[in-house]
């Protein structure tokens, strides 16, 4: 029985795959198996896979139709034999010596769960930047659950080491998730963990971000749905458990970053009623606001809980003057219409063009109450 198994799904990545393979397959710590799902790839990712495995007899192939990201995990741990399991995305890569340092922490703390850092590398301008320094070096469940819903910590289940043993408490996948299946996995495996450890580490992944991947590709209604499933799965889970009722700011953290999600992504229909939701949970948890990723995103609560349309009319004669009145009150009112308007070289959450706009028109509602 290997002491790891790495579970690496895989499809349509043959372009990064091999980076990917090669950081594995080199590992300073040799006893893993190494589980590849190719997931029906259309392109040469299965080539490449087959060449691999026929030079390393620790790699495992499994080869089945495209069922989405969730479901290509859940049948490499089901081959797993591993004491222990990590999750790695066949575009990303490990230093060599990540597995090694993971495994010696793991054991010597026994922990169920090792974190450690890792590196956010922008394929297209070629930046890197550390992910968030996690303060403490041990956690309870309900202790890191906190810390990742507040963004002390990050969700990703190729974050951290654990044991496959924790599967068996009854873990379940979402057949067909791809946007925020890992928030999902990563809430069951952390409940199920008794002791969680931090590895003060260098980065040991190297997560790589570029346009064609699931988090970053042109947004569509399939993925609007997965980012508003993501929170309910969350809270299904944790409804008869006995945390629950003490963990009701974390998941109105979970919710409202995920309708902060669906409008980073200039996804604009419904917005006004998520964006109700989020100020209800913000009016409940004021201090949520702490938070950077949901501060940012407090004006644009504000502008879509009141009905753009008179307010646009109202301000087009109040404000003539002052700016470009047609084409920005068009645009703005086709937001409000439900229409999935799109900004153009935009270099943050929502785009500068748009939370200047956004503020203005919310500076005017005010003054003309």
């Amino acid at each position: 029985m290997p002491a790891v198994s790495i579970v690496i799904p895989v499809y349509n990545i043959g372009k990064y795959l091999e980076k990917c393979l090669d950081s594995v397959v080199a590992q300073t710590f040799p006893d893993i198996e190494i589980i590849v799902v190719n997931d029906g790839s259309t392109d040469n990712s299965p080539e490449i896979i087959a060449g691999y495995a026929d030079k390393d007899s620790r790699i495992v192939v499994i080869d089945k139709s495209n069922e989405g990201l969730a479901y290509a995990r859940k049948s490499g741990i089901e081959a797993a034999r591993g004491t222990y399991i990590y999750h790695l995305d066949g575009d990303d890569y490990l230093e060599l010596d990540a597995i090694e340092l993971l495994y010696r922490k793991a054991k010597e703390e026994d922990a169920d769960m090792v974190v450690f850092p890792f590196s956010l590398d922008y394929i297209e301008s070629g930046k890197s930047e550390r992910s968030i320094e996690i303060a403490d070096e041990h956690f309870t469940n309900t202790e890191f659950f906190s810390a990742i819903a507040f963004s002390k910590a990050h969700w990703g289940v190729w974050s951290y080491l654990h044991k496959r043993s924790l599967y068996a408490n009854g873990v379940t996948f979402h057949k067909g998730l791809n946007y925020g299946e890992d928030v999902f996995l990563t809430t069951q495996l952390v409940y199920f963990s008794s002791r969680i450890s931090v590895l003060k580490s260098k980065p040991l992944l190297h997560y790589i971000i570029r346009e064609s991947s699931i988090t970053n590709s042109r947004f569509n209604e399939k993925k609007a749905r997965d980012i508003l499933l993501y929170p309910s799965l969350v809270n299904d889970f944790l409804k008869d458990k006995p945390e629950y009722s003490s963990l009701q700011k974390e998941l109105g953290a979970i919710r409202i970053q995920a309708n902060n999600t669906l409008l980073s992504k200039r996804w604009f229909k419904d917005a006004r009623t998520l964006s109700r939701e989020s100020h209800a949970i913000l009016k409940q948890y004021p201090d949520l606001k702490r938070i950077p990723q949901i501060k940012a995103f407090h004006k644009l609560f504000t502008l879509h809980r009141i009905h753009l349309s008179d307010s646009c009319k109202m301000l087009r004669c109040k404000c003539r003057d002052t700016f470009k009145a047609n084409r920005r009150f068009s645009f703005i009112q086709r937001i409000s219409n439900g229409e999935n308007t799109r900004v153009k070289n935009t270099n943050n959450i929502t785009g500068i063009c748009l939370l200047d706009m956004f503020s203005l028109l919310c500076h005017h509602l005010l003054w003309l109450r």
